[in-house]
């Protein structure tokens, strides 16, 4: 006998012995009273034991009735008190997650947020990984990722949403500037030295503008880059006054 089975016959029992009669009880379940009745005695009949003892006048339980009875109260108890807990859960995050966000933007602008979150809820379990290439968050497991920039198209598996647009100024060091010359259109900076992010694959990612509410890239002539990218963190280049640098704003 399944686990399903088992209980069929145990709310309209309880019932019953709570209200002292089939009547009482088929008004509480909704029920009529000779479905009631033949509820109990299916379940006796299922458990080998009498468990009401039946007059004209009233019912009462029989020994074994009310041994079952208090057992019933609480398994239907602790049933009761598993679906309060499953709701509590649901509504209060809880559990693992795992949260991949780029080296620097991550550091300085959302860990602080995923902080404040986790201590508003303490059964939320987060593990947080810093990348900056762009990963297939199903294939690496990764419940949330933040990514700057990023496809055109992403895979149909993956839900995105579109947090904003980060401004970015260009940047040189009045010493490289006494030396170099300051560039005025976006063309001249081929003609200087620049400082590029390199991603972790080796892809440089391009110098964008936007002219004419149109986003247009330039191909800049960028300085070694793989000592930037292992020093993203320092506010300043390892180079000053040696190139020039595209830098978040705000």
């Amino acid at each position: 006998m399944n686990a399903s089975e088992r209980l069929k016959g145990i709310d309209v029992f309880v019932q019953v012995a709570q209200a002292g009669s089939f009547a009482a009880a088929a008004e509480r379940l909704n029920l009529s009273p000779s479905a009631v009745s033949k509820g109990v005695t299916r379940l006796e009949q299922r458990l080998g034991v009498q468990l009401l003892r039946r007059t004209t006048r009233r019912l009462a339980l029989t020994d074994q009735g009310t041994a079952f009875y208090h057992t019933c109260l609480t398994v239907l108890g602790e049933l009761e008190q598993a679906e309060v807990n499953m709701r509590q859960e649901a509504q209060a995050p809880a559990g693992r997650v795992r949260i991949d966000l780029p080296a620097s933007f991550g550091r300085l602008h959302v860990v602080p947020l995923i902080l404040d979150v986790a201590a508003r809820y303490p059964a939320l379990q987060v593990d947080i990984s810093f990348s900056d290439r762009f990963i297939d968050p199903v294939h690496e497991e990764v419940d949330l990722l933040v990514r700057v920039g990023g496809p055109d198209a992403w895979p149909a598996a993956v839900g995105h949403l579109y947090l904003g647009a980060q401004r970015q100024v260009f940047c040189a060091s009045p010493s490289y500037l006494d030396a170099h010359g300051s560039p005025d259109h976006a063309a001249d900076l081929t003609q200087h030295r620049c400082i590029c992010f390199r991603q972790a694959d080796g892809h440089t990612s391009p110098w964008l503008f936007r002219v004419n509410r149109r986003v247009t890239w330039n191909a800049v002539r960028c300085a070694p880059a793989s000592p930037w990218a292992t020093a993203k963190r320092r506010s300043r280049p390892p180079w000053p006054g040696t190139a020039l640098r595209n830098c978040p704003c705000g």
